[in-house]
Parts: structure tokens; C-alpha cells; sequence
């Protein structure tokens, strides 16, 4: 089933990457710059401060282990997940062979974002559960917990933690947008569909709440309902194959062939990588052959 992807809420929840220790960097000017940096959200001058802190700074390897952690946070602030993912696990390493006590929720779930982003699902569940374990309220850990479960196709888990972020930011538009299709993956149509249109009250010009509302109704085959809210959801956002692709799918469904067949084209241009617009694409070409 096609799937809209699924939105990150990476930005300023991982730039807290774990409470401040005073003794890692009070006496190194570097390290206390990518201190800085990090708490004024500059994530560039931060990777460069910490960098540097590591290469010139005299540290011990609970310090060291502390500093590879702020990095990865600025990396994964900067969507460079592997680069991320290596200082995360670098810090772990230093603190496993050098016999520091060291772990903190916070990059537990930095390090599952990083591994999820890098296609490590099964360790990205691993961190982001201990995550939720112990801050059951961070809205990151849960959304992207849900992504986790998605990918491996724990869906009914996928439910649950998406419905945390529902809870905890209720007017957040792509909290609902995710709950509505993981619930399509279910096959339980009337709560996406219901979901969906929490997101569209919420948010009623987004072209994404719009289109999760168009496509919970073309799962569910009503065609002529969805189709004004296909052609909104691509007025709103003409560039998104994931959008053109449901306002085809909706014009399919009614019967407008040659208009559908037009955007199943233009879908399959905007997003040339994506299985189902290339499937869907060669399927209403070969009708015309």
C-alpha cells in the first residue's frame, strides 16, 4: 500500500542530546564553545567546536565519551545520520572499554533516530524502547518509535506510539497524518479516515493533511469524496509525487482514465524512485499499448 512518507521532528528535539556536565567542559574553551553553540541552536559551529575539542582538548574518557555524544547530537541536528550514528558509537565504546558509567536517555534516542535513519531498525528499536522507558513523554522518542515499529511491520505497535503523540502535542497536524496511516496499514479505515480529518480541521490549507484525507478515502473506495480533497491537497503542493499520485489514484477511482493516466505520469516523473508510482505508472501506460 502507498504510504505518504512520514515527517521527521528531528530540529531542536535532539539538540538537548544529554544534560549538561560542568567537568567535561569547564576548562577546555573549545568544548565550552560547542557547549554554547548547541544551546543557540547552531549545530555547524558546533560539530566544528567539538571537533576540535576532541583533537586539541585533554580529556578523560567519561569527558571524551560526553563530548562524541554533543556531536552526534549536532550531526543528527544536521541530518548527517552517519556521521551521527559513529559518534554515538563511539561514545559508547569509550565507555564500555575504559569502564565509565555512562548512559542517558536522551542519546539512547538520538542514537535510534541515527540508527533508523542509517536502516538499522532492529537496533533503532532497541535504543528508542529503553528511550521511551525511562521519558515516556518525549514526543521524538515516541514518533519516531512509531516509525521504527512501521518499518518492521509491527503495526498495532505503530498505533500505540503515534497515539502518544497525539496526546502529547494534540494540535500537531502530522501527529494525526502518521496515526491515520498507520491505522490504513491495519486495514482499519474508519479510524484513518477519522484521523485524517483531525489533521485537515487542525491544519485545513496543508496540502498533507489534506492528501492523508484523500487517500484514507481512496483505501476506503470513496472516490467522489476524496477527489476535491486530492485537487486541493495539489494545489497546495504541485510538486509532490505522493500527492499527484493520490489525485490519479481518486480520478482512477471515478472513472476520468485519461485525465488519471496524465498524473500517474507526472507522479511517477516528480518521484522516479518510489515502487508504487512506478507500478502504478507502467500499469496505466500498458493500457494504452
Amino acid at each position: 500500500m502507498f504510504r505518504l512518507p512520514f515527517l521527521l521532528a528531528i530540529g531542536a528535539m535532539v539538540m538537548a542530546c544529554t544534560p549538561a556536565d560542568s567537568g567535561a567542559v569547564a576548562h577546555s574553551d573549545p568544548c565550552q564553545a560547542g557547549e554554547d553553540a548547541l544551546t543557540e541552536g547552531d549545530a555547524g559551529a558546533a560539530i566544528s567546536a567539538f571537533e576540535t575539542c576532541l583533537n586539541s582538548a585533554d580529556l578523560d574518557p567519561g569527558e571524551e565519551a560526553i563530548i562524541h555524544t554533543r556531536l552526534g547530537g549536532a550531526y543528527l541536528y544536521e541530518q548527517r545520520f552517519e556521521e551521527a550514528l559513529q559518534a554515538f558509537n563511539l561514545a559508547y565504546a569509550i565507555a564500555e572499554t575504559r569502564g565509565v558509567a555512562f548512559d542517558d536517555a536522551y542519546v539512547r534516542r538520538n542514537r535510534g533516530i541515527a540508527r533508523l535513519m542509517t536502516g538499522d531498525s532492529e537496533g533503532a528499536l532497541v535504543d528508542l524502547e529503553v528511550a521511551a522507558g525511562e521519558m515516556p513523554d518525549d514526543i521524538s522518542t515516541q514518533l519516531n518509535l512509531g516509525r521504527t515499529y512501521d518499518r518492521l511491520g509491527r503495526q498495532a505497535e505503530a498505533v500505540v506510539a503515534y497515539q502518544n503523540v497525539t496526546r502529547l502535542e494534540p494540535e500537531w497536524p502530522s501527529g494525526w497524518i502518521n496515526l491515520s496511516a498507520a491505522f490504513l496499514e491495519l486495514g482499519m479505515n474508519e479510524p484513518a479516515i477519522d484521523q485524517a480529518r483531525r489533521a485537515v480541521e487542525l491544519n485545513p490549507e496543508s496540502g498533507y493533511s489534506l492528501n492523508a484525507l484523500c487517500w484514507a478515502l481512496i483505501v476506503d473506495e470513496q472516490y467522489a469524496t476524496a477527489l476535491p480533497l486530492c485537487e486541493q491537497a495539489v494545489a497546495a503542493e504541485p510538486e509532490s509525487g505522493a500527492i499527484v499520485h493520490s489525485l490519479a489514484s481518486a480520478l482512477e477511482g471515478v472513472g476520468r482514465m485519461d485525465e488519471a493516466r496524465d498524473l500517474f505520469a507526472e507522479a511517477y516523473e516528480l518521484m522516479p524512485d518510489n515502487e508504487t508510482l512506478e507500478n502504478d505508472y507502467l500499469r496505466t501506460r500498458a493500457d494504452t499499448e
